[in-house]
């Protein structure tokens, strides 16, 4: 009576205690309420005296059970519950990928393919081998099964084709094209199609299979005319297409379509969603903001130079990393949808100089919420393909070099007049950007902090590469990165900080000092929180490996992570200067040094215009280059102002 009865689950307490329930276990097992009996042990699994046995009483009511809807459930809570794999992993596969043999009547059917299922879900993480996971996919038999377990097979092969990509999952897929399950065959299949599309190399193989997955697409909608889902990636593809044949009217069409179709699909989908296949419903949701922004983008990139809001320059950079927005599984070098949009986007700025030069303004006073990092590399590859065009110029004929060379001034003169239309203010506004970025990076920060950043620039002149303008803009960001950092972790209150800053202040009486991995760790995560391109412990740098690297167009930078209990003056802190500069050995001389000072700070705590400085290392072999390092001091081992003692005079 309590297992069948309504509201929250019983507890064991509640049944008697787990001996009781092992004394019925035989009972339960074969009662229609066996499902309830494995909830209370799966919720009170950590208590349990005898988990083994409880392992052994779910394997054998799953054996024996005729019930869809109380396997499914079940099967769900099972694949995911960390107590029960660890004891019963094996056994759990070894029953699904048996009971998903048996399909020959519709009941046998049903409970074969959720049985499928779990074995995949098992399978995908790694919780088990996928061997005999794949003998059941790629089994012939499965095509002349019956619709009920044909169609999860179906399903189960295009989930496991996007994260294994083996080709013999895909000859399986396409087996069942003439088979009862032909429509869900050709939507999986388009779907594997379209995965494989992201990952393209380059632009004709990109749309060969844009050209494939939308005619399996298609046919899955003259299958079932009642496919939302395959009507919105059909509208997307032909968004995309259209965007890069300028086609508004037809980018237009298409981004209504999705959306209507999308609607449509998150209604069918109410309170059906499977939370192990959110990543189909999140990439259907990613093509449709991409398409949104392909509309968005496509009613202006055209124009001559306007005032662009903000929302439409972040509105192009979405686009133009649009293969990491719709990438089922991502790929380290190949640049997906990037061949396809890209382009045209660099195109209409590298053509219009006064285009070029409001993007240049606007990335340099960038909101927080931008993506800086695609900002920068779409200027980037502005830049490249000009130097390219001149460069391609000047090796054909004289003609065509000196078109190369009146090119500027060309454009100078079609960028006056289009300037011309502007506000006085906003021309001197977008002038004053352009021609001294540095400045308006500058002037954002606090009084202290320019003090700070002045100090090492003034160090950082006798430094040759620091003149070379991709290292200067690049380097400069990353040393006001490393101020706001310093500044960020010496304002830290210990009654609000996380576990994670925890270094920055004296530990507990029995508790030891922390590493130099914790300080390493925190500014590892803060500037790849800002938008920097940074690794740690990065293996082959001049011969050893470099505690944090970061990556800029052209060059890196590596960041040495130390800490000390002692010697944290400018002078002592110099011991340490030679293993920082040795990373410069195979790349520009400038490098950065973060040291976590670890002497007692009962009564000080640094100014931080004193804990941040740059220092000239001069070459110990003549002839050679001399290096150079920005040096951080973060002041740890930290007690709060109100329980510091009054400073005596320095000894």
């Amino acid at each position: 009576m309590l297992l069948a009865q309504n509201g929250d689950l019983p507890t064991l307490t509640d049944i008697g205690g787990e001996n009781a329930l092992w004394q019925q276990a035989d009972t339960l097992a074969a009662s229609p309420l066996w499902f309830r009996a494995v909830e209370i042990l799966l919720a009170e699994w950590d208590t349990l005296h005898h988990p083994d046995q409880a392992a052994t009483f779910v394997t054998q009511a799953l054996t024996t059970t005729t019930s869809p809807a109380a396997a499914d459930d079940l099967l769900d809570q099972l694949v995911e519950h960390p107590g029960y794999l660890q004891r019963a992993s094996s056994q759990l596969n070894t029953l699904a990928l048996e009971r998903s043999r048996h399909h020959s009547t519709p009941l046998e059917a049903e409970l074969a393919g959720i049985f499928l299922e779990a074995a995949l879900r098992l399978a995908l993480p790694g919780t088990t081998k996928r061997y005999a996971l794949f003998d059941r996919l790629v089994d012939s038999d499965a095509t002349t099964a019956s619709a009920a377990y044909a169609r999860r097979v179906v399903r189960a092969l295009g989930t496991a084709y996007e994260y294994w990509r083996d080709i013999d999952l895909l000859t399986a897929l396409q087996r069942f094209s003439h088979s009862a399950a032909h429509g869900d065959a050709a939507y999986e299949l388009a779907m594997c199609h379209l995965a494989d599309a992201a990952n393209a190399p380059d632009r004709s193989t990109l749309l060969q299979a844009f050209a494939t997955a939308r005619d399996l697409l298609q046919q899955a909608i003259d299958a079932d005319e009642d496919r939302p889902d395959a009507t919105a990636f059909r509208a997307a593809l032909d968004a995309v297409l259209a965007f890069d044949t300028g086609n508004t009217t037809t980018l237009a069409t298409a981004t209504g379509q999705l959306r209507r179709s999308l609607a449509e699909h998150a209604l069918w989908l109410t309170g059906t969603r499977t939370h192990w296949r959110a990543g189909r419903y999140d990439t259907e949701a990613a093509w449709y903001t991409l398409s949104c922004s392909l509309e968005h983008v496509d009613a202006h990139l055209d124009q001559p130079l306007t005032a662009w809001p903000n929302q439409t320059i972040q509105h192009v950079l979405t686009v133009y990393t649009a293969h990491r927005s719709v990438r089922l599984q991502p790929a380290e070098a190949d640049q997906g949808l990037q061949v396809l949009v890209a382009p045209r986007i660099e195109n209409a700025f590298a053509s219009r100089q006064g285009l070029l030069l409001h993007l240049r303004g606007l990335v340099t006073d960038a909101p927080d919420d931008w993506d800086a990092h695609a900002a920068h590399q779409l200027l980037q590859a502005i830049d490249n393909r000009l130097q390219a065009d001149a460069s391609q110029a000047q090796a054909g004929d004289p003609g065509k070099a000196a078109a190369a060379a009146s090119y500027p001034e060309l454009a100078a003169e079609l960028g006056s007049q289009l300037l011309a239309s502007l506000p006085t203010h906003m021309l001197t506004s977008l002038q004053a950007t352009y021609a001294d970025w540095e400045a308006t990076l500058v002037r954002r920060l606090p009084i202290a902090q320019q003090y700070i950043y002045n100090d090492i620039l003034a160090v950082l002149r006798g430094c040759h590469d620091f003149h070379h303008p991709t290292v200067r803009e690049h380097f400069t960001h990353l040393i006001v990165q490393a101020i706001r950092f310093l500044h960020s972790r010496t304002n830290r209150a210990r009654a609000h900080h996380t576990p994670r800053s925890a270094y920055l202040f004296a530990p507990a009486t029995g508790e030891r000092l922390p590493l130099e991995e914790t300080v390493q760790e925190d500014l590892h995560d803060y500037l790849d929180g800002n938008l920097e391109e940074a690794d740690i412990e990065v293996t082959d740098r001049s011969g050893g490996r470099a505690d944090i690297e970061v990556r800029f167009p052209g060059f890196t930078s590596v960041i040495e992570c130390k800490r000390t209990k002692g010697r944290t003056t400018r002078k002592g802190l110099r011991r340490y200067l030679g293993q920082t500069v040795a990373y410069q050995a195979g790349g520009i001389t400038l490098g950065m040094l973060v040291v976590l000072d670890l002497t007692p700070k009962s009564s000080w705590i640094p100014n931080i215009r004193d804990d941040m400085w740059a220092d000239h290392i001069s070459s110990p072999v003549p002839g050679q280059r001399d290096r150079w390092a920005v040096v951080v001091r973060v002041p740890g081992n930290r007690t709060s102002p109100y329980d510091m003692t009054t400073p005596g005079p320095a000894q």
